[in-house]
């Protein structure tokens, strides 16, 4: 990992999340009192106010487009997904063929998870109005999630030389460039004023404050000294105070000391406890607030640089782990997400108590698939560029003009299936997070979270009341980094059905997962945890967005079985 760890902090935040500030209408906004009233109270982030003044236009004006798609987005902002759908239905009935309600109809669908939709709604809206850079925009946000980074890298080309001065390009630019140039960047575009609500400034003075204490540290590429490229690691069981199924882990060396860390899919690089950090000796280089399941929110921690690392026979020099200041369980030292290893086929056999990493698949362009080590993982959910592409570097969009674009291999690449992997089955990618496509009893398909970390496949509340009852559970606690989860719920029966795979599951747990879908952009439907993957040999391609999942068949209990 370089450089490109700073160079990737904002990009999931902006390619990844639903477009922030005020959605922009091709042609003039409406010059009236009122439109320019609830134009404001979205800029300043009270979203159901702007939403009840739009509506109030819109009964007045049905076909009041630039209305219509404030009323969308001011919905989607407030998190009242079901509204934001049925408004964009109405306004698109009325009027097929606006491009802008197209637009707003796929920014919604990709909030719902329902990305196949998203994508047709973004053509559509690009064929009506090819001037307009926001289906490009939109389209580059779903041919990220299925892992096409080159056709997301040429729609977003495409919508910057559209409008290379409209306030949503210009904060998806923000992402294409190397430190330096993002620092005085993001520094004018504050200065601008086209910071168009608090939310927004608030992570780019975050993002502003991390780079300038990074920008002028050395290069940490976690590059590979070790000369074998695969290894064959025992898996740890680890017990659980949470939990009676306990977890799986590694013993994973920082600077020669051991540690034993919970293997979790459902989060990103290496994460440790700061006495774990101080330990191994780890040096300090910046802070950072870290999150994850839990109702407190951030907790305070920092980014350091551990001059060794090494799993099983694979050895690396000079890599970044985050540290969380938060105490932790005291039967692990921390975490290791199965994305540090993105950039080998991962085989994670819980039943047989193996870790297998091997080269991806050779794209038939490669001379070798590209090795390193994704030890820091995300900073706010952006996904490292090694990861998704094989470890190699990407150019920025301005900096490959002209006839060089298409041929110049530093580009990023479309995900590539392997004739031997045909079978696998796609999934979702955002950052660290893979989402795979899940019916639950028969609805859907939904986006389910694969997490090794998670005790037990979880439902979110918002799902289990559109397919069956939901009622109160005191007896079960929830923790995760960012504290307990205050409601838990249980519906009373689901059947899950994923890849080749159906469980039934009886009073699955429900929570809340409204706060981790509208960070991610994307609705988090579910969770499936260790209760049920610890059965299943599961096989993970990063770069490629393909699992597979493998069974013995005696270690398939009651209630589950192939499709």
């Amino acid at each position: 990992m370089t450089r490109r760890f700073l160079a990737a902090v904002m990009v999931f935040a902006l390619l990844g999340l639903p477009l922030q500030g005020f959605p922009a209408v091709v042609g003039p906004a409406p010059q009236n009192a009122d439109f320019s009233s609830a134009e404001m109270l979205y800029r300043s982030g009270k979203f159901a106010e702007a939403a009840a003044k739009f509506q109030a236009m819109v009964k007045a004006d049905p076909k009041m487009v630039p209305a219509q798609v404030g009323l969308i987005h001011s919905l989607l902002r407030a998190q009242e997904l079901d509204q934001a759908e049925a408004a964009a239905t109405r306004a698109l009935t009325l009027q097929p063929n606006a491009a802008p309600l197209a637009t707003a109809m796929g920014d919604v669908q990709f909030r719902l998870g329902k990305m196949p939709e998203a994508e047709r709604s973004y053509l559509k809206a690009l064929n009506l109005n090819p001037k307009d850079p926001g289906p490009y925009i939109g389209v580059a946000r779903v041919y990220r999630a299925y892992s096409l980074y080159r056709r997301a890298f040429d729609e977003l080309e495409r919508a910057h030389q559209i409008a290379p001065d409209s306030p949503a390009m210009q904060r998806m630019w923000l992402a294409t460039l190397p430190p330096r140039e993002r620092i005085a960047a993001i520094e004018a575009y504050l200065a601008s004023g086209r910071s168009e609500d608090p939310e927004e400034t608030a992570l780019l003075r975050r993002d502003l404050d991390f780079l300038k204490a990074m920008v002028d540290k050395p290069a940490y590429p976690c590059r590979l000294v070790s000369k074998v490229k695969q290894t064959n690691t025992k898996l740890l069981v680890l017990p659980s105070a949470t939990s009676h199924l306990g977890a799986t882990g590694l013993e994973v060396k920082l600077n020669g000391h051991s540690n034993r860390l919970a293997l979790d899919t459902g989060t990103s690089g290496i994460l440790v406890r700061s006495a774990t950090a101080e330990k191994a000796g780890l040096t300090r280089i910046g802070e950072q607030r870290i999150g994850g399941l839990g109702d407190k929110g951030g907790q305070s921690g920092y980014v350091a640089v551990a001059a060794h690392i090494r799993v099983g026979d694979l050895e690396f020099e000079d890599c970044l782990v985050r540290v969380v200041d938060a105490p932790g369980p005291s039967d692990i030292d921390g975490l290791i997400g199965s994305d540090v290893f993105g950039a080998y086929l991962i085989d994670i056999d819980i039943p047989g108590q193996k870790l297998r990493l091997s080269p991806l698949p050779k794209r038939p362009d490669e001379a070798a698939a590209p090795t390193a080590l994704n030890s820091a993982g995300e900073t706010r959910g952006a996904p490292e560029d090694n990861v998704e592409n094989g470890g190699e570097e990407r150019t920025a969009p301005k900096q490959a003009k002209g006839a060089n674009l298409a041929a110049n291999p530093h580009l990023p690449k479309d995900a590539y299936v392997a004739p031997e992997m045909a079978r696998w089955t796609r999934v979702f990618r955002f950052g660290h997070m893979l989402l795979i496509p899940t019916r639950v009893d028969g609805f859907g398909p939904m986006l389910f979270m694969i997490d090794t970390g998670s005790f037990t496949n979880i439902l979110s509340t918002r799902a289990a009341r559109e397919v069956t009852k939901v009622r109160a559970d005191s007896r079960t606690q929830v923790k995760g980094l960012s504290g307990k989860v205050a409601n838990v719920y249980r519906a009373d029966k689901a059947t899950l059905e994923f890849g080749h795979y159906s469980q039934e599951n009886q009073d699955i747990v429900t929570l809340d997962l409204s706060a981790i879908s509208q960070s991610t952009g994307t609705e988090i439907s579910g969770i499936l945890g260790f209760e049920m993957l610890r059965i299943l040999q599961v096989k993970i391609d990063y770069r490629d967005g393909l699992v597979d999942f493998l069974y013995d068949p005696k270690h398939l209990p009651k209630g589950i079985s192939l499709r």
